[in-house]
């Protein structure tokens, strides 16, 4: 562990954040994964991409059935500069269900905790990535929610490791192409821009949508679909991208691509 990382836990009694260690065990976080996360980037005094974080952890929250009223991440970004002033962090914000109990939930009530580490810029290109045929995506609810339920995830990536990759690449339940084992994914084909739809059970990321939106923006559109392997075989460039930045993978399998930075997406993540 980096001697740099902090643990913080939010006191609904004081209505702010602090180092005093009040969550008890076991908890649902631990027992159930009744909670969700956002992973962030905070920099030069700000949250990057702070409404998009905000945005999308009320959304897991409202699948979930929590309180929002004590999600403030404006107060969180105000902690964090007090804390860290213009130095580069990794924060990872953790919100879960307060209690414990069986299934059945007892309480609307939420927990929050924060973890900051420091910065490590993503690798610019990852070497070898492959498709994995064994760790599948499933539809439901809360697919496109970042949950504190990550298990295809950790076995997708223990796999990876198993297998001495730098990526994985998930498929949904229907072998469609669906995400990357901790980001989207992305890839042009001539001038064409492709991306997996939210219905082929990807988590809607941070940087999925910074991306979308920025491409919106300068006119260019994305297709959203269901893609088979053999589509992102055609690819010239493909990427993977999640809050933190991008990383671009030269190759997938046997197929090899372009790895020249693309002027549009480095200007996204700085």
């Amino acid at each position: 562990m980096s001697d740099f990382e902090t643990n913080f836990i939010f006191n609904p009694k004081s209505n702010d954040w602090g180092a005093e260690d009040y969550i008890k065990y076991p908890n649902r976080a631990m027992n159930f994964g009744d909670g969700v996360f956002e992973s962030m980037v905070f920099s030069d005094g700000k949250i990057r991409f702070l409404e998009k974080h905000d945005a999308r952890l009320r959304a897991g929250l409202k699948v979930l059935g929590l309180l929002e009223d004590r999600i403030n991440i404006q107060k969180l970004e105000a902690f964090l500069l007090e804390k860290y002033g213009s130095k580069k962090c990794r924060v990872r914000w953790n919100v879960f269900r307060a209690k414990s109990g069986t299934y059945t939930p007892q309480t609307q009530e939420t927990l929050q905790t924060i973890h900051i580490k420091e910065y490590a810029t993503p690798v610019g290109v990852k070497e070898q990535a492959y498709i994995s045929t064994r760790i599948k995506l499933f539809p439901n609810a809360w697919s496109h929610a970042k949950t504190l339920n990550a298990l295809p995830y950790v076995l997708a990536n223990q796999e990876r490791l198993e297998k001495d990759m730098d990526e994985v690449i998930l498929m949904d339940h229907r072998g469609f192409i669906a995400e990357a084992g901790s980001s989207n994914i992305f890839w042009k084909i001539g001038a064409d821009i492709f991306t997996p739809s939210l219905k082929c059970s990807c988590i809607a990321g941070v940087g999925r949508a910074v991306i979308l939106e920025s491409l919106n923006t300068m006119g260019i559109e994305i297709q959203q679909g269901s893609f088979l392997p053999e589509h992102l075989a055609k690819a010239s460039t493909v990427w993977v991208s999640n809050a933190m930045g991008i990383s671009y993978l030269k190759k997938i399998g046997e197929v090899e691509y372009a790895i020249e930075p693309l002027p549009f997406l480095e200007k996204l993540f700085k």
